[in-house]
């Protein structure tokens, strides 16, 4: 595009890409004397002036209610003929709603008022968005000035708007901004520069000026009103959680869909009922005639006005077609929802058609989400098997896991639980409070505790209800360890059904050794150093089993032996393992010693075997007894 050969500050800028048909707005931005601010001059283009009240363009633009930009194709509301008759342009003269007021260095648009416009031909100048950095950042530009002005007012209003509370965000390098209702959507690729925050800016304190200005005339037009929504938190804690989140895609996703869920949408309406999201006691949208519709009704009831000429809308009219457009808002975005919702379930079915070995987490996680309203398929059971195994599962699909119903699913949620209680028990906490936010209808899942023994040797016991079941106690030297051990239990007895109505823990009776847990330091020697082999019990020691049920030993065979150990003042139990069969169908032995006893078993899986050895161990010893 050829640069702007005029230098004049009255020129109005039409900031858009290059190729834009349907150029609605141009601005003039002049800094006043003293640095008290800048003189702001807005057009709009003058579309109800060339498009009838029931004209064949009129009847589109109801129709389509707004121009719509598809991949390759836009379809102008208007209809080409239409849109380029009343599109500002630099080679014809147009009329215009003309907006005129001061913005002061703080921010506040103040002295505004509405009139007629005259756009001689020549005095609008497009702006491509490209150009803009550029322009700014060379003063010899002949519209460097202009555009440096625009510049600061639009940081003023920025800088105002978030004083003021409104969820105003912008990310120019990854392409996102909170639009009027504070959800946040993308910014096309050639549009992510300073231009359009300056155009953003200035439009929207074109709209609310020319709602307080209605106001102030007693004007009915088509209020653009939004209501808060108590549950969707205050803008600071949102805008926190947005600065926090754009690094990471995966949580700005979900943060995104969050705000669509809470962040009602906002409704054309005759009356005034103020902006939450902008935080503005009035709003409406005029800026856009020539691509929406509502836009284009304001124009007419505003330039009606201005030339003392009758409304063109009853009261009535005018709130029916408030809310046809609102409900058609409704049905588009739920249109679009669908669409989505549609595609991305598609899209998980053909994933799960693949090797489910090569998906990522995230596709992984909807395809076990969807796999988990129905019976359980054997390739899904084989991945679920070999994620754990690997250290692949996360706590959402852990949390997805125990919420599948089909009775088929019952051995592998054990199979998962057992081994990330074993290899993983800091876990669950995690998957209990990642259940819970999906099933906020749902009771929490209750924890209780209990203290035993001696402030030098405590013991702690913890048990979980979750779903209305009760786990059995679980008990550790630390009161974490056992809250954790005590939820993952309390999981594996919802998912059996197995309720432990036990109203006190069983707490082990053996007395701690007098004995210190740990060798005396050895004699300072000045010599070399020397290998010391550490002790090894090869005589079986006796192990005080009095008080200890075999049914909680084996509900947790693995804690419960390192609580034995610690209770009898002994070295915690100590696996070895070895691995046999070929690389398809491994086989693991674990080998498990405890004070001299010691226990085998084997299984196809490391975790598995390990817990196996265990119980064959437990169940060695009560038969001692």
């Amino acid at each position: 595009m050829a640069s702007p050969t005029t230098t004049d500050l009255s020129t109005l800028l039409m900031i858009d890409s290059a190729a834009a048909r349907d150029r609605d707005d141009a601005f003039s931005v002049t800094p006043l004397a003293g640095g008290r601010g800048w003189a702001v001059e807005v057009h709009i283009a003058g579309v109800a002036d060339g498009v009838g009240l029931g004209s064949v363009a009129d009847e589109q633009a109801f129709l389509r209610a707004e121009t719509r930009y598809l991949p390759g194709r836009t379809v102008p509301m208007l209809g080409d003929t239409a849109e380029q008759a009343a599109t500002l342009t630099t080679g014809a003269a147009r009329t215009s709603l003309r907006v005129t007021g001061t913005l002061t260095t703080d921010g506040r648009l103040i002295d505004t008022a509405a009139g007629r416009g005259q756009i001689p031909s020549g005095r609008c100048v497009p702006v491509d968005h490209a150009q803009v950095l550029g322009i700014l950042t060379d003063p010899a530009h002949p519209l460097h000035a202009q555009l440096a002005a625009a510049d600061a007012a639009a940081q003023a209003l920025l800088g105002a708007r978030r004083d003021g509370g409104a969820l105003a965000f912008y990310d120019l390098t990854r392409g996102w901004a909170a639009n009027e209702d504070g959800a946040i959507v993308a910014i096309a690729a050639e549009l992510r520069t300073v231009a359009y925050v300056i155009v953003q800016e200035l439009m929207i304190a074109t709209n609310e000026a020319v709602a307080l200005w209605c106001v102030e005339q007693g004007l009915p037009i088509l209020f653009r009103n939004h209501r808060p929504n108590p549950v969707a938190g205050s803008t600071d804690e949102l805008m926190n959680e947005i600065a926090a989140a754009a690094g990471d895609p995966d949580l700005f996703a979900k943060l995104r869909g969050r705000l669509l869920s809470t962040l009602r949408t906002a409704s054309y309406d005759p009356t005034v009922h103020g902006h939450y999201g902008l935080r503005l006691s009035a709003y409406t949208h005029v800026t856009s005639p020539l691509r929406r519709v509502a836009d284009l009704i304001n124009q007419r009831i505003i330039l009606a006005h201005l030339d003392h000429s009758p409304t063109p809308y009853t009261p009535d009219q005018l709130a029916a077609l408030g809310a046809d457009l609102n409900r058609r808002t409704r049905a588009a975005r739920e249109a679009k929802k669908n669409h989505f919702k549609h595609a991305d379930h598609r899209h998980v079915i053909q994933e799960a058609a693949r090797d489910l070995t090569a998906l990522d987490a995230r596709t992984f996680h909807k395809v076990l989400k969807t796999a988990a309203a129905a019976p359980l398929r054997d390739e899904i059971a084989t991945e679920l098997a070999r994620r754990v195994d690997a250290d692949l599962l996360t706590t959402p699909d852990v949390a997805v896991l125990i919420d599948a119903a089909d009775p088929t699913w019952l051995p592998i949620q054990l199979r998962v639980l057992d081994t990330l209680t074993d290899t993983h028990p800091e876990m669950g906490p995690s998957v209990v409070s990642v259940w819970r936010q999906t099933h906020p209808d749902q009771p929490p899942t209750d924890l209780e505790t209990r203290r035993n023994g001696a402030d030098h040797h405590p013991l702690f016991a913890a048990r979980a209800t979750h779903r209305s079941i009760r786990g059995p106690w679980t008990t550790a030297a630390a009161k974490k360890p056992a809250e954790q051990a005590a939820l993952w239990a309390a999981l594996r007895a919802q998912l059996t059904g197995t309720d432990h109505p036990d109203t006190e823990p069983d707490w082990p009776t053996t007395e701690p050794s007098t004995q210190p847990t740990t060798p005396p330091p050895a004699p300072q020697d000045s010599g070399p150093a020397k290998t010391v082999e550490p002790h090894r019990t090869t005589t079986p020691a006796a192990l005080n089993l009095d008080g200890a049920k075999k049914s909680k030993a084996l509900s947790n065979p693995t804690a419960w032996l390192m609580s034995l150990a610690q209770n009898n003042n002994q070295a915690p139990p100590e696996w070895e393992f070895r691995t046999d069969g070929p690389a398809h169908a491994l086989r693991f032995t674990a080998t498990v010693t405890l004070a001299g006893h010691t226990a085998t078993a084997t299984n196809t899986a490391k975790t598995a075997a390990k817990t196996a050895s265990a119980t064959a161990l437990i169940e060695a010893l009560f038969a001692r007894q």
